[in-house]
């Protein structure tokens, strides 16, 4: 027996059948219920605490700060480099001249030193060289001297260093066999705190990969050393929970970060704290708190950095449009849908843009009815 809709359902379903809308605005209708009814419709029970909430508003007052200072300098946005985690050049100019001759001699220095092939080289001395094959680009001699310094490594002194920089030069050789083997080698870890950026990577990878029981897994070893965690392998750890959709979890994770940071980058970049200021609203609004959802997406709009005020702005349209209130959300759609592009949808807030105009009629002027209405559907 099918149990009573919920009223958000029942209010898709009446408006649905009393309107008439063209083939675009039906689309876009479709689309904002699918965005009501994927609501769950729990009582809002639990909402951010006000350390969470400060948190969150210093952190986006950080970030503004920074975006804006960097700009006024001329500066573009400052990536590390993946998966070495390592600033990337802004410009040529940045690239020290005979720097790749320098590295080559001392590849040739070092190897020369490697006199004694029955016993190897010293420790450091092949890790140095691996190094160095990195920095020309190299991989996959980087990959043949970290398997030597992991042989010569008796003491397992540079355990971590070796399995982080190996896993890493891997996923830059696109060697998917050896990534794969390295990966697993990292779900078999006891303690992957102590291996923060090794299991980093690892998570990464997966994500990227689309592997739900190799993600599962890493989130089974990271859960168990909690509180143990920095700050960006616990990004990434809500990343992955977020993805998996365990949003309460993932709202967890978020809330400590941001609760803790005092404002701080804590080691993440600008695009990694813009998904957390994100993040936060949208997986409350996805577990039914809409009403700490639109004050922080209201932030958000209002934010100096832009993209994160259009998404802002057109989550805001979304839940007035939701709501019923069709004037504002149509202003809100418009300029969403006129602003500077940051993704595909701003296209849906086109569409949403024509519908909320639409219904803002039908409720002032009323649906006309009769054949000729008919015939014009």
């Amino acid at each position: 027996m099918r149990s009573a809709p919920r009223q958000d359902e029942t209010f898709c379903e009446r408006e649905r059948m009393t309107m008439t809308f063209d083939k675009a605005n039906r689309s876009a209708w479709r689309l904002l219920c699918g965005l009501l009814l994927g609501l769950v419709g729990t009582a809002e029970a639990f909402d951010l605490s006000d350390a969470q909430y400060d948190g969150y508003l210093q952190w986006l007052h950080s970030l503004e700060k920074t975006t804006a200072v960097r700009e006024q300098a001329g500066q573009p946005e400052q990536r590390l480099l993946y998966p070495f985690a390592i600033p990337s050049w802004n410009s040529v100019e940045n690239i020290t001249p005979y720097r790749h001759l320098a590295i080559s001699k001392a590849v040739t220095v070092l190897e020369e030193l490697w006199m004694d092939r029955g016993r190897g080289p010293a420790t450091l001395i092949a890790l140095a060289n691996a190094r160095n094959y990195v920095h020309l680009s190299e991989y996959d001699n980087a990959l043949v001297w970290f398997e030597i310094t992991a042989r010569s490594d008796t003491t397992g002194r540079f355990t971590t260093e070796i399995a982080r920089e190996a896993l890493a030069a891997a996923l830059a050789a696109g060697d998917s066999l050896g990534t794969v083997r390295r990966v697993a080698n990292t779900l078999g870890i006891a303690d992957v705190a102590t291996r923060a950026q090794e299991a980093t990577l690892a998570y990464r990878w997966l994500l990227v990969n689309r592997d739900p029981r190799g993600v599962d897994l890493m989130i089974d070893k990271v859960v168990a050393v909690d509180t143990l965690l920095t700050p960006g392998l616990r990004f990434w750890h809500a990343r992955a929970l977020a993805w998996r959709e365990r949003r309460e979890e993932s709202l967890d994770q978020l809330g400590r970060l941001i609760e803790h940071a005092n404002g701080r980058s804590l080691g993440l970049s600008e695009a990694e704290r813009a998904w957390v200021l994100v993040a936060v609203p949208d997986l409350l609004y996805l577990t039914g708190r809409t009403g700490v959802a639109r004050k922080l997406y209201r932030h958000l709009g209002a934010s100096s950095r832009r993209d994160l005020a259009m998404w802002g702005r057109y989550q805001t349209a979304g839940l007035d449009m939701a709501a019923g209130r069709y004037r504002p959300a149509m202003n809100g759609f418009v300029t969403v849908c006129e602003g500077r592009r940051y993704g595909t949808w701003q296209d849906q807030a086109c569409a949403l843009r024509d519908l909320a105009r639409e219904m803002e009629r039908i409720r002032s002027e009323g649906e006309p009815y009769g054949i000729a209405a008919f015939y014009q559907r």
